[in-house]
């Protein structure tokens, strides 16, 4: 499987969604594209994102790096909201600590998330 198959950036109505997947790992260029995707994506009128962690390991400097960048993006565009969800509550809750400029909510699925209003 791709790069581009393990993490995935989609609109869905008012809402971004972040996918990262098992086996995620990205080295710079990588790491840019991502983050380029989460700004390209939170331009339009937007009102959260919600982040769907399924890693297995502690995210590495590159992929936080563009996380974090892409919720500074996010919040620069007005966006503040940032759910988090995981298989590992833990992983997501590690996630959303990191995220600076937007509230964070971390819930254990996916459906919890979106149930909430943004």
């Amino acid at each position: 499987m791709g790069e581009q198959k393990r993490w995935d950036v989609r609109v869905e109505g008012d809402t971004v969604v972040v996918e990262l997947r098992r086996r995620l790992v990205l080295d710079d260029r990588a790491s840019e594209r991502l983050y380029s995707a989460i700004e390209t994506a939170v331009t339009g009128d937007i009102d959260r994102v919600l982040t769907v962690v399924d890693v297995e390991h502690p995210l590495s400097d590159t992929l936080h790096d563009a996380v974090v960048r892409g919720a500074r993006t996010a919040a620069a565009e007005g966006v503040t909201d940032w759910h988090v969800t995981g298989e590992h509550e833990h992983k997501a809750a590690a996630v959303a600590r990191e995220l600076p400029s937007v509230e964070t909510a971390v819930f254990a699925d996916v459906r919890e998330a979106r149930a909430q209003p943004a």
